[in-house]
């Protein structure tokens, strides 16, 4: 069950029931938490005797290794006026990391792998490794007991699309 914050009689706010983690596959630095005020204590990432902010207010903080930052958010897909969310209780605590690297150096060494991926796949070691894989992949494919293995896993082989048989009035037609 939802539960029901009212900022005012009239305006009903429902918040998510479920505490939300949200991370970014491109960056691993931060990690943003969304929920109540009890989801967030009940994880256990929180001091004990954190100063929670006022309205939209923020409280930012670090422990040496990383820094905090907690402030009330609107809960998503929940419109109207800010003001009508200043006793709402749903909270976003990102934390990331003290001394991370920066955007522009994350893109910099992403770009770096994959150049250095793309070198390894044109070297003669590449090559090698990229025709083992191959012939493995064939040589399963040509395997009757794991292709009949594979059809017992729900959802890892795609169901063929045949054409749907003609109906019968339409095989006596013709």
């Amino acid at each position: 069950m939802a539960g029901q914050i009212t900022s005012a009689p009239a305006h009903p706010i429902t918040t998510p029931t479920e505490l939300v983690v949200c991370l970014n596959p491109y960056n691993l630095d931060y990690c943003e938490y969304f929920g109540t005020r009890a989801m967030l204590e009940a994880e256990g990432i929180l001091p004990e005797n954190i100063n929670w902010p006022e309205g939209f207010d923020g409280n930012r903080w670090d422990d040496g290794r990383f820094k905090y930052w907690l402030r009330r958010v609107r809960p998503e897909g929940i419109k109207g006026p800010k003001k009508a969310f200043l006793g709402v209780d749903w909270w976003m605590l990102r934390w990331e990391l003290l001394n991370g690297l920066s955007f522009a150096e994350r893109a910099l060494a992403q770009k770096r792998k994959e150049l250095e991926d793309m070198l390894h796949r044109q070297s003669p070691a590449g090559m090698l490794k990229s025709c083992a894989a191959e012939k493995q992949y064939w040589a399963a494919r040509k395997d009757d007991k794991f292709q009949a293995f594979k059809a017992l896993v729900p959802g890892l082989v795609r169901p063929r699309r045949d054409r749907k048989p003609r109906n019968v009035t339409q095989t006596q037609e013709a």
